[in-house]
C-alpha cells in the first residue's frame, strides 16, 4: 500500500505557485515576502480582474484572495475560480470583525480564511492545512482515476473471460438417431463454475455431463477449465465407472489444494437399446420424465463430490429411456433462483407437458428464470429426448 501511495505521490502535481490578490500592496509584499521564505513561487494581482486573467496563463496551486477588492470582489472573483474549475484551493483573506463574510465565501466554495492583519502561527496553520489537503485532494483524484482505469481493464478482461467459456462449450448438439439433446449454461456472474459437455466416440454412443463447481465467479471458471480438460482427456469412450475413477485420480489434489469439491453427473448413451449407463457425484439434480407424464428420480445413495474423499468408490447405475421419455439434468442454481415455485422434479416435469423437443423442454425450463433480476448463482439445464419417432 506504501508503494501505491509513492506511485500517485510521483504522479501527483506538487504544491508550488501561490497568488495572491490584495489591493494593498503592503500585504502583497507580506505574504510575498513569507511564501518565497518557504519556497513557493509567489505572484501577486491587485484585483480579481487581473488575477483572472493570470490565473488563465498561468494557474496557481494556492490563491491568498481578498474579500474586499475594488471592482469585481473576492466572493465574486472566488465564484468564477470555482466555474471555471480550476484546480486550486483557496484562503480568503478577510479584515477582524467581519468573520462572518468569511463564512459565507467558505459556502461558496473557499478552502479556508485569514483573519488581518496575520498573526505568524495562525498564518502558518492556515497555509499548512489548505496545502495538506489540497495535495490529498489531487492524491485521491489520481487513485480514483486509477481505480477507474483498473475497474475498466477488468470489466473488459472479464467479458473477453465470458466470451471464452462461452466457446468452450458444445457449440452444436449431436446427431443421434432417435434422441435430442439441448443444453444451455447461464452465469450468475460474467464467469461461472457451472459447465456441460459431451463427446460421440460412435454415431450411436454419447458421453456427456454436467458439472457444478462449489462457488461462482472468477475462481470457480478458473477450476472449471480445469476439470474440463481432465473430462475431456479421460471420459472418451469409457463406461461411467471406468471414467470416474480417472476423472478422481486427477482431480483429486487440485481440489484438495483449492479446498473446492465439483458435483458431476456423467452419462453415456447407447442409443441404440436406449439404454443409459450414469453416475451420480454429489448432484443429485436429475430425473428422467417418462412419456406418461411419471418422474423416476434416482434417489438410491449417491456418490460423493469429487473432492471429499479421495478414494470414493462410483457405483454405476442404468435406465432404459423409451420413446418419449426426457432425461432432464440441471445445477441448483435453478432452483435457487425461484425458490417460490418449489421446483421438485414433478413440478418441473409437469413445465414440459406438450413440448415434443428437447429444444422446446430446455425453452420452458429457462423460461422459469423470466423475472428473476439477478441469479443467486450459476444455472445449467440438459435435456435429453427420445423421440417419439424413430427419424
Amino acid at each position: 500500500m506504501n508503494d501505491l501511495f509513492e506511485q500517485i505521490s510521483g504522479q501527483t502535481p506538487s504544491v508550488r505557485h501561490i497568488l495572491v490578490v490584495d489591493d494593498d500592496p503592503d500585504i502583497n509584499r507580506l505574504l510575498r515576502a513569507r511564501l518565497t521564505a518557504r519556497g513557493y513561487d509567489v505572484s501577486t494581482a491587485a484585483s480579481g480582474e487581473e488575477a483572472l486573467t493570470l490565473l488563465a496563463d498561468s494557474p496557481a496551486d494556492v490563491i491568498f484572495l481578498d474579500i474586499s477588492l475594488p471592482g469585481m470582489n473576492g466572493l465574486q472573483t472566488l465564484a468564477e475560480v470555482r466555474q471555471r474549475r480550476l484546480d486550486a484551493a483557496v484562503i480568503m483573506t478577510t479584515a477582524f470583525g467581519s468573520e462572518q463574510i468569511a463564512v459565507e465565501a467558505l459556502r461558496q466554495g473557499a478552502d479556508d480564511y485569514l483573519r488581518k492583519p496575520f498573526e505568524s502561527d495562525e498564518f502558518r496553520r492556515v497555509l499548512e492545512r489548505t496545502v495538506q489537503r489540497l495535495e490529498l485532494e489531487r492524491q485521491n483524484r489520481v487513485l480514483r482515476q486509477q481505480l477507474e482505469a483498473h475497474h475498466r481493464r477488468l470489466l473488459s478482461e472479464m467479458a473477453r473471460a465470458a466470451e471464452v467459456q462461452a466457446r468452450l462449450l458444445p457449440q452444436m448438439a449431436p446427431v443421434l438417431p432417435g434422441f435430442q439433446l439441448a443444453a444451455e449454461c447461464i452465469p450468475a456472474r460474467d464467469v461461472g463454475g457451472d459447465f456441460y459437455d459431451w463427446q460421440q466416440p460412435a454415431p450411436h454412443v454419447l458421453s456427456f455431463w454436467l458439472c457444478d463447481v462449489m462457488g461462482k465467479g472468477l475462481d470457480a471458471a478458473l477450476l472449471m477449465a480445469t476439470v474440463r480438460a481432465v473430462m475431456r482427456a479421460v471420459v472418451r469412450s469409457s463406461p461411467p465407472a471406468e471414467a470416474m475413477r480417472y476423472v478422481a485420480a486427477a482431480l483429486n489434489d487440485d481440489l484438495i489444494q483449492s479446498g473446492r469439491f465439483v458435483t458431476l453427473f456423467l452419462a453415456q448413451l447407447d442409443a441404440g437399446s436406449g439404454r443409459l449407463a450414469f453416475i451420480d457425484a454429489g448432484h443429485g439434480l436429475a430425473f428422467v420424465r417418462r412419456a406418461n407424464g411419471s418422474v423416476e428420480t434416482f434417489d438410491t445413495p449417491r456418490g460423493l463430490p469429487l473432492g471429499i474423499l479421495p478414494y470414493e468408490q462410483y457405483d454405476q447405475r442404468e435406465v432404459v429411456m423409451n420413446p418419449g421419455d426426457a432425461l432432464v439434468v440441471y445445477s441448483d442454481g435453478l432452483i435457487d433462483a425461484r425458490v417460490d415455485l418449489n421446483l421438485t422434479p414433478q413440478a418441473l416435469a409437469d413445465q414440459l407437458c406438450g413440448a415434443a423437443s428437447a429444444l422446446a423442454m430446455l425453452d420452458r425450463l429457462v423460461t422459469l428464470l423470466a423475472p428473476v433480476q439477478t441469479p443467486p448463482d450459476d444455472m445449467t439445464l440438459l435435456v435429453l429426448y427420445r423421440k417419439t419417432d424413430q427419424g
